[in-house]
């Protein structure tokens, strides 16, 4: 009971700041401001902020990203992207990484946009077709600047995602995967297989902090 009212405190607190103006300023600002708050960055901190400036410099205009989860990296998204960004944000609710987040974060998630913005969550299975058409829908014809790929990690699942989504970005767009490094203890987690194929297609960075981390770690694909 503790947990959960505590849990709640701090859900209301942040929905106010976010309401009222409490927003952080600077990438590290709005990385240091997902923790110990109901948004998350599950992220070495500074591959984070190597991210936060690829997604400054570029100011996406249409973004999709693939995994939800804590919020954090949609969060850091809605304040890094163009002001009359189209953001589209897809998750699997109970799904086998991340777990999904429940309804109850649906308002909270909300807040983050910025006024000229539209956010659109959606709560499926990114693999379905009736998934993407959704997507599809609301792009209307454009396509994305920005793609983020942390869903399902297993070999078959990114590369799945890929599969469907990869052909929505445009030319001169950016493609990032996360969790490419080896990680320790979890067998299904291999997305630094798929990584290790797919980076020799495109002109590529890798943002890893340390090779034996064990978790994380983030590869960016620039489309030609």
């Amino acid at each position: 009971m503790a947990k959960l009212l505590l849990k709640g405190v701090r859900y209301l607190k942040c929905y106010g700041e976010l309401t009222f103006g409490g927003r952080p300023k600077t990438i590290e600002g709005i990385i240091d401001y997902c923790v110990d708050r109901p948004i998350l960055i599950t992220q070495v901190r500074s591959e984070a902020v190597a991210l936060g400036r690829l997604l400054e410099e570029r100011a996406p205009a249409r973004s999709l990203e693939i995994g939800t989860n804590y919020g954090g990296t949609l969060f850091l998204l809605c304040h890094l992207s163009s002001p009359q960004a189209k953001i589209i944000s897809v998750d699997l609710p109970s799904g086998p990484f991340g777990g999904g987040y429940p309804r109850r974060k649906i308002p909270l998630f909300r807040k983050f946009r910025k006024a000229g913005q539209q956010l659109h969550l959606i709560r499926a299975d990114s693999h379905q077709q009736e998934t993407k058409d959704r997507v599809l829908q609301i792009l209307k014809g454009e396509l994305l600047d920005y793609l983020f790929l942390d869903g399902d990690h297993t070999y078959e699942g990114v590369r799945r995602d890929f599969e469907m989504y990869a052909p929505l970005v445009r030319k001169g767009g950016m493609i990032a995967l996360h969790d490419i490094a080896a990680h320790d203890g979890r067998a299904d987690c291999r997305v630094d297989r798929f990584w290790s194929e797919i980076k020799r297609e495109y002109r590529h960075q890798e943002i890893i902090e340390s090779a034996s981390q064990g978790w994380a770690g983030l590869g960016i694909l620039f489309v030609a």
